[in-house]
């Protein structure tokens, strides 16, 4: 990833552009190239402490700046309710992403580059400062400003609270306020106490403007270095005192280097584009890696959650394509543990108390969906038996029905959801007090993903030698596949309705792209010609450059940007907005059925090589604009956008030529 110059030369395009830096343990560093922090989750120091599922904003950012002959000169951007101050982004003439983030400042003679990086398992950010160029001696001054605050919140005026320098040893502080705990090194320079508030910064990112993002940050002084050219300065960002030598500090500098090359080399897919390497890296910031985890995979950034559903519908892409099998199987131990707690009924999230939360019916499905993703990709093995008894047995709990999840199985061997409440489904927005979208009764992508899973326990029955169940689970999915043929299929329009009720007289003819599911899973309940006019109907009607929209544009209920009040913003996202995950199962169902037309898979694909260069660079967006300009929106690196695409890659492109 290299941005120039003209990528980054105003406020706009600069701000527009974001760094993600992670340590594999929850704790990241997180902002844009110019160093504005235009979200409440941004800072170059955010933990998420043992034990908790809440993140902290430790250091929100270094103040820089540099004097020479007689002049000062401001390297930082803050946004203020009316200005941008100071405009320190008009000295970045480039920005390089590997082996780690790297701005260069250039001021006419003078070159300072700044790097951004994170030791691999320690909840401490290094910024290093290396002069390359300067015609004699310059003074770099450097200025923390600490947040200490849940990263969804913001510090208001009334609540500023009291902070205190508790540790002071040359170049080194200690910061204490708001019950947290923070520590500030610089390897050489002197330190002055000069305490300010910096006051009424703006997050204009922020997707949810209704709520107040005026923050105020705390910077107790500074550390003042004189440097010569081929000085290099090293910043440890902490939450518990660090003491590294040098040495220590250039071999950490030294593996952080080199793991960009190792996740390449690591990954089952050739990666011959930078684009490819750019979602490769990017897909390690989703993954914790403690031995210990709450679940091994993060939603995204920045809402950095933990969701079945996102790990599950992910967990082929970042994990199996990217060559990291032993996190697949950590992930799917933990949710099965989960999952058996709780009768065998599958969460739909943890919450930050740790309780589970059961919200949707098809959590568990996907589940069974992730289970033989993983078997198929590395065989049928004894150690894995445990893996496929929990899916068979999480099969088995949806044959009896589960009465929180308001789901029956009918005689007709079809799941049904007896509640229009939309938490049963993924389309659960809610605006004004009511469901954006009203769905009930027999649920089209619920019931492919059944038709899926009983046909997946039938294969995992077979090889455990459990002769008997797998007829039953053969004969069961034979009763399925039929009347979801005949419940769902619309003969007019040639595709499936999104869902049937049938105590409703009429039926909802809307086009929705969930209908994609039951030609993409690894098995359909569908005819080729019934899965071939699904595929035509969402390509015509639900197609766009980033994903499918999730509702038809000649609909009167259709809205494709998301603008306006937060309840039309709310309605946006299931009447009109596309989603890259559904793309990613779009593409999986047209190469099903037209295998030699991998060049439209590629032309599928390729849209993302300009996007992978804004927002999260590297990453893929949650949603997007079902409309001109196709603007992106939610999470910026998303696990089930970034998952489904590194998955394409790896199951259905790669040994394209």
């Amino acid at each position: 990833m290299y941005l120039g110059k003209a990528d980054v030369n105003t406020y706009d395009k600069g701000a527009g552009r974001e760094y993600l830096v992670s340590n594999g343990r929850g704790s990241y560093g997180f902002s844009t190239v110019i160093g504005a922090n235009t979200r409440r989750e941004h800072g170059l120091l955010v933990v998420r402490p043992e034990g908790e599922t809440k993140h902290s904003v430790l250091v929100s950012k270094i103040e820089e700046t540099i004097f020479h002959e007689k002049k000062k000169y401001q390297l930082s951007t803050n946004r203020y309710k009316d200005l941008v101050y100071p405009d320190g982004y008009r000295y970045l003439q480039e920005y390089q992403g590997n082996p780690f983030p790297s701005m260069l400042f250039v001021i006419h003679s003078i070159l300072l580059k700044k790097s951004i990086f994170m030791p691999q398992g320690k909840a401490c950010t290094i910024v290093k400062y290396q002069l390359l160029a300067a015609p004699d001696k310059v003074r770099i001054d450097l200025r923390p400003l600490f947040a200490h605050r849940i990263n969804s919140e913001i510090c208001s005026e009334s609540e500023k609270g009291e902070f205190e320098v508790f540790f002071k040893e040359n170049s080194s502080v200690g910061v204490e306020g708001k019950g947290s705990k923070s520590y500030f090194k610089v390897t050489s320079g002197t330190w002055a106490e000069k305490s300010l508030w910096y006051e009424n910064l703006i997050y204009e990112q922020d997707d949810i403007p209704e709520t107040p993002s005026v923050d105020h940050l705390w910077s107790p002084g500074y550390v003042s270095n004189d440097m010569s050219e081929g000085d290099v300065l090293y910043v440890i960002l902490s939450n518990e005192p660090i003491t590294m030598s040098m040495d220590e500090i250039l071999l950490i500098e030294k593996e952080c280097s080199e793991r960009f090359e190792n996740i390449l080399e690591q990954a089952n897919l050739p990666a011959f584009s930078s684009a490819e390497q750019d979602m490769i890296a990017a897909s390690y910031h989703l993954i914790d890696d403690r031995d210990d985890p709450i679940s091994p995979v993060y939603t995204g950034y920045p809402s950095v959650e933990f969701k079945a559903r996102d790990t599950f519908v992910s967990l082929p892409g970042l994990t199996l394509a990217t060559g990291r099998e032993k996190i697949a199987e950590r992930a799917l131990r933990i949710w099965l543990e989960i999952c058996k707690q709780n009768d065998w009924v599958m969460p739909e999230r943890i919450a930050p108390d740790k309780r589970c939360i059961f919200e949707a019916a098809d959590n568990g499905l996907w589940f069974v969906y992730a289970a033989d993703k993983y078997t198929s990709h590395v065989g049928i093995k004894d150690k894995d038996s445990n893996i496929r008894a929990a899916a068979r047995k999480t099969t088995d709990r949806y044959i009896t029905g589960i009465e929180k999840l308001d789901l029956s199985c009918e005689d007709n061997m079809l799941l049904k959801v007896n509640s229009d409440d939309p938490i049963r489904h993924w389309m659960d927005s809610v605006a004004g007090g009511e469901a954006v979208v009203h769905r009930r009764g027999y649920l089209v992508e619920v019931n492919a993903l059944w038709y899926n899973a009983l046909k997946v326990s039938e294969k995992f029955a077979e090889a455990d030698n459990d002769i008997a169940a797998k007829e039953k689970y053969a004969e069961m999915a034979l009763k399925c596949a039929a009347s979801f043929r005949e419940v769902f299929w619309n003969s007019d329009r040639k595709c499936l309705y999104d869902w049937i009720d049938l105590s409703e007289k009429v039926k909802d003819t809307s086009i929705r792209p969930n209908q994609i599911l039951a030609a993409s899973l690894p098995y359909s309940p569908l005819t080729d010609d019934m899965a071939k006019g699904v595929i035509r109907i969402c390509w015509d009607e639900l197609y766009t450059t980033y994903g499918l929209r999730t509702l038809d544009p000649r609909q009167d209920k259709f809205k494709g940007r998301s603008e306006g009040r937060l309840d039309q913003r709310m309605k946006a996202r299931f009447r009109g907005m596309a989603w890259p995950w559904l793309l990613g199962e779009f593409i999986s169902a047209f190469l099903k059925y037209n295998p030699t037309r991998t060049d439209l898979g590629w032309i599928f694909m390729r849209p993302f090589n300009s996007h992978l260069r804004h927002r999260c660079l590297g990453g893929i967006a949650e949603c997007f604009d079902g409309m001109m300009p196709y603007k992106p929106h939610g999470d910026v690196l998303s696990a089930m956008a970034l998952g489904e695409l590194l998955r394409v890659l790896h199951e259905n492109l790669q040994f394209d030529e």
